[in-house]
């Protein structure tokens, strides 16, 4: 039986960031702390395989096109999937751990709620799908938000949606965490059903 080797974290305590590599498959991420939290400044895009003794392997890339790979919008996964994929010593966020994000933005520029995703979403990439001058992004942190949609597996073939409007992310928990073209909010919302919507993984360094 083969060792598993813990991933490779490079990181620079003077400018806040780094770089992960994934010894599984040696896909390397960058890495930033914002606060005192260490997140992975990229979506995950680690393929699993119950061959490779993943316990769940639901997972897709936007359309099945792999060119959302090269723009940085990792792979979408299902809650299960999501929550058994990280490399040791990283972690699915907890609802806490994104609140904090979230509260550390705020408190950090003198924001309210409804003003942080600008902050956290990348420049490019966002259809801009209103006219308001309000809504531009800065991408202050590095964190780099891409907007990558989501899967629908409801339906007997599923859908893709949302891509260059809307971002989302799984917590360990039934509660996901959002980001719109057309809204400043970073905040969360229920799922009742996490097998068949999937979503992006922003790990977090579990300290």
């Amino acid at each position: 039986m083969s060792i598993q080797l813990p991933p490779i974290l490079d990181f620079n305590d003077q400018t806040n960031t780094g770089t992960l590599i994934d010894t599984r498959d040696g896909q390397s991420y960058p890495v930033v702390k914002i606060g005192k939290q260490i997140w992975l400044a990229e979506n995950f895009r680690y393929l699993p395989s119950k061959d490779k003794g993943d316990l769940f392997d639901a997972s897709c890339v936007y359309d099945n096109d792999n060119s959302y790979l090269e723009k940085g919008y990792g792979r979408l996964y299902d809650w299960n999937t999501a929550m058994s994929i990280a490399p040791e010593g990283w972690k699915l966020p907890s609802n806490e751990d994104h609140i904090e994000l979230r509260d550390f933005i705020i408190k950090d520029n003198n924001l309210t709620v409804n003003e942080v995703s600008s902050y956290l979403k990348s420049i490019e990439g966002w259809n801009n799908l209103t006219s308001s001058k309000d809504v531009v992004n800065i991408d202050k942190y590095g964190f780099n938000v891409k907007p990558a949609g989501y899967y629908n597996n409801s339906y007997n073939k599923g859908f893709f949606s949302n891509e260059g409007e809307d971002a989302s992310f799984w917590s360990d928990t039934t509660f996901y965490w959002f980001l719109s073209d057309i809204m400043k909010e970073y905040n969360y919302y229920h799922i009742t059903n996490n097998e068949s919507i999937w979503l992006s993984v922003r790990l977090i360094k579990d300290i």
